[in-house]
């Protein structure tokens, strides 16, 4: 059960608002906003004498603590600028993929899931097999037939952005792990709300932004690379972070041949890090697991449970997926375009946030909502649906 009076403390500042857009941008708590105001002061305390120590530090933290949330290990975590970045180092980086080999995506991710693995595809000569989707559906045995001798990839979601479809991480992965084929998953929309491990799910690459559901702010994103294939990724963007050895004033470098490549996750980190961009996700995460993710995770499970079976009694189409275990807490919404102009106005009155787009809304739970979130949001929907239920 979650410690309600702890969720109370973070988030108090949002009072009477209903927010449901978690699935754009999380809403962060009061930890992480104290983090954010202090850091350029911690930053210039010290003119600078123990900068470095203290970066590597809070990085080191914020590693440990992912680690913690996912099942994996600290130094199996890295740091990049965003999503996009990650999955593009391994679609760029795989040596695998090569000319007569193939990756599968999926055709309803989110852009920035499928342009990496489109680019990638354009300048290395590898295929994508696309896997095409009905309203975001992912059909377990649909995708494993898609699977053959050439197949070296599977890239998709965790939880399908527009439509909220959970894939069956551990059945995916344990398909690819015993053909050999790398299990990548874009953690974004699911990571912070639901649970996962990575070793149990046999995900080989897993890449997640923080300003979502994981609470912290734009300007980093996190990798987590299973260590038996951290070899077979020759990282596209190179620094000396990612070098086993380099060379400083009065020094010169004087091999011009060859970069000799850190052996595990760190060969795939170059330049500068984010550091107040790690921070604030570390708090965020640190904040995760104290209420537990088991507990998270059956939190957003049940308001999801709970809010469809009241919208199930509206006249409306509220995208379902066949299997109870594929909900995320992410429901796709299907209503008249003639409406979306009084949808807009009803929320605004009503200070409910989410993702609303002509004839189609999108609402994400997360720690933060309550059943009384789930019942200010079905009144709103009643009103919508006014006019066409006293026509029925």
């Amino acid at each position: 059960m979650l410690n309600q009076k702890l969720i109370d403390r973070e988030f108090g500042y949002i009072g009477d608002h209903v927010y449901l857009n978690h699935s754009l941008v999380g809403m962060p708590p009061e930890r992480v906003k104290d983090a954010c105001r202090t850091f350029m002061d911690d930053y210039v305390a010290t003119y600078n004498d123990s900068i470095k120590t203290d970066l590597l530090a809070k990085r080191k933290q914020a590693k440990k603590n992912i680690a913690d949330l996912i099942h994996a290990y600290p130094d199996e975590i890295i740091f990049e600028k965003n999503v996009t970045e990650s999955l593009s180092t391994f679609a760029m980086g795989y040596s695998e993929l090569k000319p007569g080999t193939n990756a599968i995506i999926v055709d309803s991710d989110f852009p920035n899931t499928i342009f990496p693995w489109i680019n990638a595809h354009k300048q290395r000569g590898f295929d994508l097999n696309v896997y095409k989707t009905t309203r975001g559906q992912i059909i377990t045995e649909d995708i494993i037939a898609l699977m053959n001798e050439n197949t070296k990839v599977l890239a998709l979601s965790m939880v399908q952005s527009g439509w909220g479809y959970l894939a069956d991480l551990k059945a995916l992965g344990h398909a690819c792990r015993e053909r050999g084929i790398a299990f990548v998953v874009d953690g974004f929309q699911g990571i912070g709300r639901l649970s996962i491990d990575v070793s149990e799910c046999c995900i080989d690459y897993l890449v997640c932004g923080g300003f979502k559901a994981l609470m912290g702010t734009w300007g980093a994103a996190f990798i987590y690379c299973n260590p038996a294939i951290i070899k077979k990724i020759f990282p596209p963007t190179v620094g000396y972070q990612s070098a086993k050895s380099h060379i400083l004033a009065p020094g010169v470098t004087t091999d011009f041949d060859e970069i000799d490549f850190l052996d595990d996750v760190r060969r795939l980190e170059a330049g500068s890090q984010c550091t107040y961009a790690i921070h604030s996700i570390s708090k965020g995460v640190e904040l995760l697991l104290e209420l537990g993710m088991d507990n998270v995770e059956k939190h957003v499970l049940d308001l999801d449970r709970y809010l469809r079976q009241k919208l199930n009694t509206l006249p409306l189409d509220v995208v379902t997926p066949q299997d109870p275990a594929r909900l995320s807490g992410v429901i796709a919404i299907l209503f008249p375009k003639e409406l979306t102009d009084k949808a807009k106005e009803i929320f605004q009155r009503r200070k409910i946030h989410l993702t609303l787009r002509a004839g189609y809304i999108r609402v994400t739970i997360a720690v933060i909502n309550t059943r009384e979130h789930m019942d200010a949001f079905f009144e709103a929907m009643q009103e919508l649906c006014a006019p066409q239920t006293e026509k029925e």
